[in-house]
Order: structure tokens, then sequence, then C-alpha cells
């Protein structure tokens, strides 16, 4: 009777120190997945970025136009998503501007780790996408080239 119960006490014991060592490593891969999965969830809010972008600029009438108002739908759609990025490029390619032509943009971001991720995380991690659209071939423009 004494040997199971001596028994039953090294079998807890055991089992808490086996919690103490698992329970870290469980947390760690926990936050880990978390961490990745808002980095790809802000990955993607970039891409609709881009996707806005260059929905605003085709519809415009002259490549200044394109320009201006695919910034304004990048900064409108990264606001809305609630990503921050100190350092944004827009980049609007307008060469083909012309009724059967196409429009590309692209937007590249660098943000805070901590902001993507988990709070208090160093470091930093750039965010690409481009998206490209056709041009109506039927339509008139002003100020094409």
């Amino acid at each position: 009777m004494v040997d199971r119960q001596r028994r039953m006490r090294t079998e807890e014991g055991q089992a808490i120190a086996e919690l103490v060592i698992v329970a870290p490593v469980l947390l760690l891969v926990i936050v880990l997945m978390i961490g990745l999965g808002r980095i790809d969830s802000a990955q993607g809010d970039v891409e609709s970025a881009a996707r806005a972008a260059v929905q605003a600029a085709v519809v415009q009438s002259n490549p200044a136009d394109a320009q201006a108002q695919a910034i304004a739908a990048v900064t409108s759609t990264l606001a809305g998503a609630g990503l921050t990025c100190p350092s944004r490029q827009v980049t609007t390619d307008t060469q083909n501007f012309v009724p059967g032509g196409s429009v590309s943009v692209t937007v590249t971001c660098v943000t805070s780790l901590a902001d993507v991720t988990v709070p208090g995380l160093p470091g930093s991690k750039t965010l690409s996408a481009t998206s490209t659209a056709h041009i109506d071939p039927f339509r008139v423009m002003n100020g094409a080239s």
C-alpha cells in the first residue's frame, strides 16, 4: 500500500515536470502560428490595395489622373484594413495607357513586425503586390499618348 502511494506521488511529479517542459514549447508554437497568420493577412491587405488601385486607375482619362487615383485607392484600402505602412511606395505603370492597353500598379509596404504580428517583436517586413488591368478598347481617352 505504501509503495502504491509512493508510486502515485512520483507519477504526479513526473506529469508536472512534463507540463513545465511542454507548455512553453506549445505556447511558442501557438504564438508563431498566430504571427505567421497575421503576416499572411497583411499580405492579403496589400494585394487588395493593389487591386483597388488598378481598378481606380484603369477608368481614368489620362495617366496623371490614373496615378493620383491609384495612390488614393491604396491609402484608403490600407487605412480601412488597419495596416500601417510608414514606408509605402505605389508605382503605376501607364506606358501603355491607350484604349486596349493596360495599367499595372505595384504596391510596396514596409511595416513593423510589432504592428503585423505580436506586439514587441523587433524588425520589419516588406510586403509587395502587383495588379494589372486592361483598358477598354472602345473607350475615348483625353490626353492619352
